[in-house]
C-alpha cells in the first residue's frame, strides 16, 4: 500500500512538472506579446527567470550546471543585442544615444529602446531553458516521460518511448549485436571518408547498425510484451524502438567534431531512418513517432540549446516525411525524389530556431540567425536522398509496389533462423522473428494476417 501511494505521488509530481513547464513557456512568450500585459513584462519575465534559478539552487543543482545551458546561447544573445542596438530603429520614438568613436570622426548610434527589447528577449529564452533544466535535472530523471503518459498520447509513441528508455537504461549499447561497434570504427576516418563510402553505395556499417538495434528492440519486446498488444502495434513498437535506438546511437558518434559550419551533417544518416520508420510501420505516423522519441531522449540528455523547444527539431522532419511518403511511394524510386524530400525535412529541422524567433516577435533581420544554420542542413538533406535509396534497397523497399501497402497486400512470416526467441507465440514474438531481412520480409518483421488499418 505504501509503495502504491508513493508511486501515485511520484506520478502526480511528474504531471505537475510537465504542466509547470508548459505554463512557464506560455507566460514567458505571451506576456510581452499583448498590449494589455506588456506593462508588466519587465516584472514578470525577470521574476520567472529568478524563480527558476532559485528552484534549481534549492534542489542542489550546481551553479555550473545552471550556467552551462545559458552559456551555450551566448552567440544568439550577442546577435540579438547587436541587431537591436545597432540597426535602424523600428519606431521614430525609440531612444537613441550617439557615441563618438576614438580616432575617427564617426558617431556610433545605439538604440536604447532596441537594447531594452533585446535584453527582455534574452530573459525570455533563459526562463524557458532553465525551466526545462529544472524538469530534466530534478526528480527521477523520468518525470517528463511519466508526465507525458497522463496526456493520453498515441500508444505507439508511449510504448516505443518506454521500450527505448528501458534499453538505453539497461546498459546495453544500442546496436550491440555488432552494428554499432562497426559503425563507430568506420566513423574514425572522419566525415569525408564516411561520405565517400556512402556515395559509392557502401553503407553496410549503417544498415547493420539498424538491424542490430531492431533485433535488440524485438528481443526486449518479446520478453515484456503486453497481452493487450495487437500484432500490428507490437510490430510497430519493435520497428520504432529499433529506429529510435539507431538515432540515439548515431547522436553519440562524432563524425565531424568541432566544425561549426557542418553542424547538420548527421542529417545525412538521420533522414533515411525517418523514411524507414514511415515505410516499415502500419501506423500512418511512424516517422513522427520515431522523431518524437528521439526529441524526448535528446531533451533528457540535455541536447540542444532551447530546452523543451528542441523536441520540435526532431518531430518536424518526421511529420514532413510522413505526410510526403504516400505521394512519394507512387513515383519511380529515384534518388532525386528523396533528395527533394530531404531538403523539405531539412527546412523542418530548423523549426526550433524559427519558432523561437517567431515567438519572440523579433524584427525581420533576426531571421538571419536561423537562416545561417539552415545552409548546412540543406546540403546534408540533399545528400541524404542517396543514403535513403541505398537503405531502402538494403531492406528490399525500393520497388514501386510498397512493402507496406496495408490495403492491398499482406506479407507472410519469414521462418526464424537459428533458435526461436523465448515466449514464441506472443504478439511481440510474432512481430519480430527472422534475425536478418529477406526480400519478402525486409527486417524479419511479420505483419498480421488480413488487411490492416493505418492509425
Amino acid at each position: 500500500m505504501i509503495e502504491i501511494r508513493h508511486e501515485s505521488r511520484r506520478e502526480r509530481i511528474a504531471v505537475l512538472k510537465v504542466l509547470y513547464l508548459l505554463v512557464v513557456t506560455a507566460v514567458a512568450f505571451t506576456v510581452p506579446a499583448f498590449s494589455w500585459t506588456r506593462a508588466a513584462q519587465w516584472f514578470v519575465v525577470p521574476a520567472l527567470m529568478a524563480i527558476q534559478i532559485i528552484a534549481l539552487l534549492v534542489c542542489r543543482i550546481k551553479p555550473a550546471e545552471i550556467a552551462n545551458p545559458i552559456w551555450r546561447l551566448k552567440w544568439l544573445f550577442l546577435f540579438l543585442t547587436a541587431a537591436y542596438a545597432l540597426l535602424p530603429a523600428d519606431e521614430p520614438s525609440d531612444a537613441r544615444v550617439e557615441w563618438p568613436l576614438p580616432g575617427v570622426e564617426w558617431l556610433l548610434s545605439i538604440n536604447l529602446t532596441g537594447l531594452d527589447h533585446a535584453g527582455l528577449m534574452c530573459f525570455q529564452i533563459i526562463a524557458v531553458v532553465l525551466a526545462s533544466a529544472l524538469v530534466r535535472l530534478t526528480g527521477s530523471g523520468r518525470d517528463l516521460v511519466d508526465g507525458l503518459h497522463f496526456f493520453h498520447l498515441p500508444p505507439l509513441f508511449v510504448y516505443s518511448l518506454d521500450r527505448t528508455l528501458e534499453l538505453l537504461a539497461g546498459g546495453r549499447e544500442p546496436g550491440s549485436g555488432g552494428g554499432a561497434g562497426r559503425r563507430k570504427r568506420s566513423a574514425q576516418g572522419g566525415f569525408l571518408a564516411v561520405l565517400k563510402r556512402v556515395l559509392r553505395g557502401d553503407i553496410g556499417f549503417f544498415v547493420e547498425s539498424i538491424r542490430g538495434n531492431m533485433r535488440d528492440a524485438g528481443e526486449r519486446a518479446d520478453r515484456e510484451a503486453d497481452r493487450h498488444f495487437s500484432a500490428e502495434l507490437a510490430h510497430d513498437v519493435a520497428v520504432v524502438t529499433g529506429i529510435a535506438l539507431a538515432m540515439a546511437s548515431l547522436k553519440m558518434v562524432k563524425l565531424l567534431p568541432g566544425v561549426p559550419f557542418a553542424s547538420g551533417h548527421k542529417v545525412l544518416f538521420l533522414f533515411p531512418l525517418y523514411v524507414l520508420a514511415a515505410r516499415l510501420t502500419h501506423s500512418r505516423w511512424g516517422g513522427t513517432a520515431a522523431g518524437s522519441i528521439m526529441g524526448v531522449i535528446a531533451f533528457l540528455q540535455g541536447d540542444g540549446r532551447f530546452g523543451v523547444l528542441e523536441i520540435l527539431k526532431h518531430v518536424a522532419p518526421g511529420l514532413v516525411i510522413d505526410l510526403a511518403d504516400p505521394f512519394l511511394r507512387r513515383l519511380p524510386a529515384w534518388a532525386l525524389g528523396y533528395s527533394i524530400l530531404g531538403l523539405a525535412a531539412a527546412v523542418a529541422r530548423t523549426a526550433t530556431e524559427f519558432a523561437v524567433v517567431f515567438l519572440l516577435a523579433s524584427r525581420t533581420e533576426v531571421y538571419i540567425f536561423p537562416t545561417a544554420r539552415l545552409v548546412p542542413n540543406l546540403l546534408a538533406g540533399l545528400l541524404s536522398g542517396f543514403v535513403t535509396m541505398f537503405v531502402l534497397r538494403a531492406f528490399g523497399l525500393s520497388s514501386r509496389p510498397n512493402a507496406r501497402d496495408a490495403e492491398t497486400q499482406t506479407v507472410a512470416a519469414a521462418p526464424a533462423v537459428g533458435d526461436q526467441p523465448q515466449g514464441a507465440g506472443s504478439p511481440a514474438t510474432d512481430a519480430l522473428q527472422a534475425p536478418y531481412p529477406s526480400e519478402s520480409n525486409p527486417v524479419g518483421l511479420q505483419r498480421s494476417d488480413g488487411p490492416s488499418t493505418r492509425r
